[in-house]
C-alpha cells in the first residue's frame, strides 16, 4: 500500500525510543573501558602532556555530553574599552617591539 498524503503515520519506532543496537554497543564499550581505567591512567602518566591531552580530548566526546552551540548577540552603541595585561609586564604577548611595522 503506497503512502497517501494526509494519513497519519502508523507503525515504526515511537518518538524518543533509542536504537537498541546503538545502546547495546555503548553499554559494551562502557564495560570494556571500566575494566581498563587503571591501565589507561598508568599509561597516560608515561606519555608527554601533549599526547595525554590529545587522548583525553578524543575520549571525552564519548563520555561527556556535547554542548549545544549558543550564539548570543548584544546590541551596543558607544565605545568599548578592552584592557589586556600579561604576567611578564609587557603590553602584548610578543614583546615591547611588536607594535613596530616594517615596510
Amino acid at each position: 500500500m503506497p503512502f497517501e498524503k494526509g494519513k497519519p503515520k502508523t507503525g515504526g519506532r515511537q518518538p524518543g525510543v533509542k536504537n537498541k543496537t546503538t545502546q547495546e554497543i555503548r553499554d559494551a564499550i562502557q564495560l570494556v573501558l571500566a575494566d581498563k581505567v587503571d591501565e589507561l591512567a598508568n599509561d597516560l602518566t608515561t606519555m608527554s602532556e601533549f599526547k595525554q591531552w590529545t587522548i583525553l580530548n578524543a575520549v571525552a566526546k564519548y563520555v561527556l555530553p556535547t554542548l549545544a552551540k549558543n550564539e548570543d548577540t548584544v546590541e551596543h552603541s558607544g565605545e568599548i574599552n578592552i584592557t589586556v595585561s600579561f604576567e611578564n609586564g609587557t603590553d602584548n604577548a610578543l614583546g615591547d617591539n611588536s607594535n613596530e611595522v616594517e615596510d
